[in-house]
């Protein structure tokens, strides 16, 4: 192959092959640097930074899901301390209106109590007021009887019996 890109019929040997080989290199390495060895560097200073960017991004990226993992535990420990506060809360207002019901209800039987009493002492004062205006009759109408009559031993007897029958039937009545 080498044999047909020479123009001239040179004997073939390695020391001219190896000549050539190295001349061609080096015009080859001296086109590749006059054309094209600053679009390759370029090229590869491009996909260097694009990779040093990635990274870069990668990273910030990290820090950013990082930080909105730790912002997301945050309000989630917050919403944990309201949720227990709230919680707290409602426990005392529970208790406190608990107490202020039970406390309501003795005052409201207490007060029941008291006008019980009240109205029992009324009752009472009432039974023996008219228990007085029954003795006080019953008093005028046996000191009728006694002075209309002379009292002897069974008089006093009967009057005695028709009283206590009288009384019977009041109290029926």
């Amino acid at each position: 192959m080498i044999n047909s890109l020479v123009i001239g019929n040179v004997p073939t040997t390695t020391f001219t092959t190896m000549a050539f080989v190295s001349l061609s290199f080096i015009i080859l390495l001296f086109l590749i640097k006059k054309f094209a060895w600053e679009a390759i560097s370029n090229m590869l200073e491009e996909r260097a930074n694009k990779i040093a960017s990635d990274l870069d991004g990668a990273e910030q990226a990290k820090l950013e899901a990082d930080a909105l993992v730790q912002k997301t535990e945050d309000e989630l420990t917050n919403a944990r301390s309201e949720a227990a506060a709230i919680i707290k809360r409602a426990k005392e207002n529970a208790e406190n209106s608990a107490n202020s019901i039970v406390s309501d209800a003795k005052k409201e039987a207490q007060n029941y109590r008291e006008k019980a009493q009240r109205d029992m002492t009324l009752e009472r004062e009432q039974i023996i007021e008219s228990a007085r205006r029954e003795v006080a009759d019953l008093s005028i109408q046996i000191a009728t009887k006694v002075l209309k009559k002379e009292l002897n031993k069974d008089v006093h007897d009967d009057l005695i019996n028709s009283y206590i029958e009288g009384l019977g039937t009041q109290n029926e009545d």
